[in-house]
Parts: structure tokens; C-alpha cells; sequence
């Protein structure tokens, strides 16, 4: 976590339900994308909260949502005071370290990737959630052997279904 007055506790707690929502995909190396998700956090414990992202995309000129992403996942607070999100794809596993700052309502999560494996592709990614009240907004970004610096690939806005 940071200095801030929010617990591991009470963020997850603000995380915790079904959250739904559309945006933009886009990268050098692909044709751009409407981009729709839904993201359920489940808490586990009070340092442990489950997550299962579940994703479909239509490229520009296209009417019919393709199935594109389906990820799960932990996030879970460590020793140190940070935040460990571990994830697995088809194809990929990632284990990225967090950070959480609170901006008046805003609460941003910020995570750096530190281990990927099962992806030669891959270098880096980056994802960064701002929650406010039943707002979440989601933007990853990514290097690849493809793409020398980390570039945007996702950016969405989920609302928490109730």
C-alpha cells in the first residue's frame, strides 16, 4: 500500500462485486478494437481478493463481439505493505507488483510487471485501475519484441452492476 489512510481491507472491500463495462483496445502490432469486459472481484480474506476478467472485442468495421480475453486471477496485499496481482491466461502468466494512492475520491492501483512467463512476446505490462464510488476505470499497457517502449493497449470504464 502507500501512506495513504486506505487499508488493503477497506480497498478490497470498494472492489468487491461485478463490474461491467466498455472501451478501446488498440497497439502498433493490431488492428484496433471496441473492447466490452466484465470484472468480478471475490474477497477470500482480508489480504486476498479474487478476480476473474472476462473479455470480447470487434474491430473496427465488424458488428459481431469475438471472444478475447478470459483471465484469473489474485490480487493479495505482501508483507512489505505492497500489492501482488498474480494472473493466468491462455498462454500467458504475469506476477506484477502494486502500489495504491488515494487522490481526493479517486483511489488508483497502480501495478508493474515483474515476472511474465509463457510468452516469449512479452517484456512488460502495466495496469492501472482508478476507482471512484462505482466507477472503475482500467488501462493496461504493454511491451513486446514487437514494441521497444510500453505502450497503451486497453483502456475501459466499468460500472459496478447491482
Amino acid at each position: 500500500m502507500s501512506s495513504n489512510s486506505i487499508t488493503t481491507a477497506s480497498l478490497f472491500t470498494l472492489l468487491e462485486g461485478t463490474w461491467t463495462g466498455q472501451g478501446r483496445g488498440q497497439f502498433p502490432t493490431v488492428k484496433s478494437f471496441d473492447y466490452r469486459e466484465i470484472l468480478t472481484f471475490t474477497r477470500r480474506d482480508e489480504k486476498t481478493l479474487a478476480y476473474e476478467q472476462r473479455a470480447q472485442k470487434r474491430y473496427d468495421g465488424q458488428t459481431e463481439w469475438l471472444v478475447s480475453h478470459w483471465e484469473n486471477g489474485f490480487i493479495r496485499e505482501l508483507e512489505n505493505g505492497e500489492l501482488e496481482m498474480i494472473n493466468a491466461q491462455i498462454g500467458r502468466s504475469e506476477v506484477l507488483i502494486g502500489s495504491v494512492e488515494s487522490l481526493d475520491t479517486v483511489i488508483c492501483i497502480r501495478f508493474v510487471s515483474k515476472t511474465i512467463t509463457n510468452d516469449a512476446r512479452m517484456i512488460s505490462s502495466a495496469r492501472t485501475f482508478e476507482l471512484d464510488g462505482d466507477s472503475l476505470r482500467y488501462e493496461m499497457e504493454m511491451q513486446t519484441t514487437a514494441v521497444d517502449n510500453s505502450t497503451k493497449h486497453l483502456e475501459v470504464t466499468l460500472r459496478r452492476m447491482k
